[in-house]
């Protein structure tokens, strides 16, 4: 199956469409637990905390309660000393009154103690029932405090309340109340022991809520016996406004502040609670909780230390919830109140804020997918129409690329007219061909392939007329060749002849000389015999004989030379046509080669060769004819010379009667005729060196010949290659039709 370049594009830019959202959905679904988590964790410790700054508060709150409780009651404490002091002198007397007990631990709540006096003012039960001393009440007045006046009834120091401003109820001490020195427990109040032994004691009171802070003084008579002590403790309003800053602290819908007692009575019990209905309160002080965790809390509180932060994940029961919730609290322990402090809440409130949150991002996933899916529809729509913008315009072009490999350029430039009547892109693209910055990549993809067409069109119709002209002028060069060879064949064969006859003129000449000096030898026998006398003339009649044979033969062959020599220039003038033939030749293969370019480069330097060998063929061709001639004057003279010694000689037979009776003529005879002969062995000398010289001359034409021959056979072969490339390159051209 062919993946088009319209496929690749949608394929391309859906990927690049659904590739971002899928990752970011995957991105999504895999953080999404885990910000789950992370959520579910920062709220908890948000929670954490925000409980534990309540908590917190809580506590700094009791410490600065705390702190300006025990400032106040101090110095209350120093003013009703001091008032007392103002007051008088503090005596016991004889008599003795009657107290009615309170909190008696026999059965007799009557008994009598001795009168305390302080100044004027006598502490009896009558009096004091119904109206306080004077500066206890403006001590109380003005410090806001509860003052009390103990008598101490005994030595072990049991303590009785003759006098006090405290308000009936709220366990506070009131009149007839003793303040023993024994616990329930049997062991020593350790405030008594302190009292008596002269020093100011200040406690928290373990009844209640704890809160109350109490300062102990002891005060003696004249004789500086202990004879009581003074307590001084605040009003109650503090913790009043501590339950109304528990009732006003809330933490999320039902978080709430709780403080629990430590130690004593109030251990494991609450002290401060905001509950949501009466009821609960009531159980909550009941106890109906769970009490193993609150011993639990309150043991790692203490064990912590004061002021140190706790935090407990706890199941937390109230009826009639029998199943429980899950909570969590941040407490701590406030020593000098014995209190444990904390706030709690339910852990089950938050989880609307975590799915709240999760669920944003779950709505955030449905979005990316919606979101995904919208952009994949318009991306398809998008690059189906971007695709076919491209897509096509390369379509139509891979088609005229189809055309012309196949070699049809003509139908290539019919579909290149058609393609810009129907496609946009392309005839946008003719249209602004002058402005092609303007245009895009298909566009000037476009214009680059017409262009393209266009050039290839012309190149091979050029290269087509090319091949037939250079196949034309390959051919009349192998001809031109053809012929050459003929002709030098014809000029070797002529070289071998002239060659041949130079040699024959050469032994002649040499045959020639030989009887020119037999002559000369002759000639000196004549004379020597000439000398000898008349007995010499038989002799010289047949010597003479013998001279007019050799004459006669001389002047033959000179004659022979004469014709050979004419048979020479016939030859000579024939190579010098030849070479005259040649250098016509090989002008018109330089032409040819001209007009072949560069595919008759090598034609051009073997015309080029071959007309500088013409060249010389026709210089030895001179030369030859110029020794011809020359050798021809030469032996027209011998001749002449010897038809004149011939005619001396027939002279000279005629006259040989007459000899005897002339020897002296015969002896000036034969002196004339030493340098005739010398003359003509002069001449035949020159003619063997003409005859030399020619054979000389025709070596030289014979290796020019030859490398003429190998010339015209590289020329052949180099004008048959250029036959066969023109033939091939007009083969692969005529793939291609250029034209109708």
């Amino acid at each position: 199956m062919r993946f088009s370049l319209r496929k690749k594009i949608i394929t391309i830019a859906c990927g690049a469409a659904i590739i971002p959202i899928v990752a970011m959905l995957i991105l999504t679904h895999l953080l999404e637990s885990s910000l789950s988590e992370s959520v579910a964790s920062e709220i908890h410790t948000l929670i954490t905390s925000h409980v534990s700054q309540v908590t917190s508060d809580l506590y700094d709150e009791c410490r600065t309660s705390n702190d300006s409780l025990m400032r106040e009651t101090k110095r209350a404490s120093m003013s009703l000393q001091s008032m007392l002091d103002d007051s008088g002198d503090i005596r016991l007397l004889e008599k003795e009154s009657t107290w009615t007990i309170v909190n008696p631990l026999i059965k007799d709540k009557i008994i009598s103690v001795p009168v305390l006096m302080i100044g004027d003012y006598s502490l009896t039960f009558d009096k004091r029932k119904n109206e306080s001393l004077p500066f206890l009440a403006e001590s109380s007045e003005i410090s806001g405090a509860y003052c009390t006046v103990y008598q101490r009834l005994n030595q072990t120091g049991d303590m009785l309340v003759v006098d006090t401003t405290t308000e009936a109820g709220k366990e506070n001490m009131v009149i007839g109340e003793i303040y023993y020195s024994l616990n329930d427990q049997g062991q020593r109040e350790s405030v008594i022991d302190e009292i008596l032994a002269g020093q100011t004691v200040s406690r928290h009171c373990e009844d209640s809520d704890g809160i109350k802070f109490i300062v102990y003084s002891p005060f003696k008579d004249k004789s500086g016996n202990i004879v009581g002590m003074l307590s001084v403790q605040m009003h109650d309003d503090i913790s009043d406004n501590m339950h109304r800053s528990v009732l006003k602290t809330s933490i999320n819908k039902s978080g709430f502040v709780w403080i629990l007692g430590a130690k004593g009575q109030n251990k494991g019990k609450y002290i401060l609670s905001r509950f949501s209905s009466a009821e609960e309160q009531v159980q909550a002080k009941k106890g109906t909780y769970d009490t193993a965790l609150i011993d639990q809390l309150i043991s790692k509180a203490v064990k912590a230390g004061e002021g140190k932060l706790l935090t407990e994940e706890y199941l937390w029961k109230l009826a009639p919830d029998d199943t429980g919730r899950m909570k969590l609290s941040v407490y701590t322990y406030f020593a000098p109140w014995e209190w444990i402090i904390g706030s709690g809440v339910y852990l089950d409130e938050y989880n609307g804020i975590r799915d709240r949150l999760t669920g944003t991002v779950e709505k955030l996933s449905h979005w990316l997918g919606l979101t995904g899916v919208i952009l994949l529809v318009l991306t398809i729509v998008i690059s189906t129409t971007v695709s076919g913008l491209i897509a096509n315009p390369i379509i139509h072009m891979v088609d005229i690329a189809k055309l012309i490999a196949n070699g049809d350029i003509f139908g290539a430039r019919r579909s290149i007219e058609t393609l810009e009547k129907i496609c946009p892109n392309a005839g946008n693209a003719a249209q602004n061909a002058d402005r092609q910055d303007s245009l895009d990549e298909t566009g000037q993809l476009y214009l680059a392939f017409r262009n393209m067409v266009e050039s290839l069109g012309s190149l091979v119709g050029q290269v087509q007329r090319s091949g037939i002209q250079v196949t034309t002028s390959s051919t009349e060069i192998t001809a031109s060749a053809r012929q050459l060879d003929i002709t030098f064949n014809q000029q070797a064969s002529a070289t071998t002849q002239i060659s041949a006859t130079s040699l024959e003129i050469s032994a002649n000449s040499g045959e020639l000389a030989g009887t020119m000096g037999e002559v000369n030898a002759s000639a000196s026998k004549m004379a020597m015999l000439a000398q000898e006398g008349q007995d010499g003339i038989k002799t010289m009649i047949r010597v003479m004989d013998d001279l007019s044979v050799s004459t006669s033969s001389i002047t033959d062959k000179l004659a022979g030379i004469n014709e050979r020599a004419n048979s020479i220039e016939g030859i000579v003038g024939t190579i010098t046509k030849v070479a005259d033939r040649t250098n016509l030749l090989s002008l018109n293969a330089a032409i040819e080669a001209e007009k072949a370019g560069k595919f008759g480069q090598g034609f051009s330097v073997v015309a080029g060769e071959i007309r500088r060998l013409a060249d010389q063929t026709s210089v030895a061709a001179l030369e030859i004819e110029t020794t011809i001639e020359n050798m021809r004057v030469a032996v027209d003279s011998g001749v002449v010379e010897m038809d004149r010694f011939a005619e001396d000689v027939r002279c000279g037979a005629g006259k040989a009667a007459r000899i005897g009776k002339k020897l002296e003529g015969i002896m000036v005879g034969v002196k004339d005729l030493n340098p005739r002969i010398e003359l003509v062995n002069d001449g035949m000398s020159a003619q063997a060196e003409g005859a030399e010289q020619i054979s000389e001359a025709m070596g030289q034409l014979s290796d020019t010949a030859t490398h003429t021959a190998e010339s015209l056979k590289e020329f052949n072969r180099a004008a048959s290659q250029l036959n066969e490339a023109v033939q091939g390159l007009r083969d692969e051209v005529s793939r291609f039709r250029v034209s109708e």
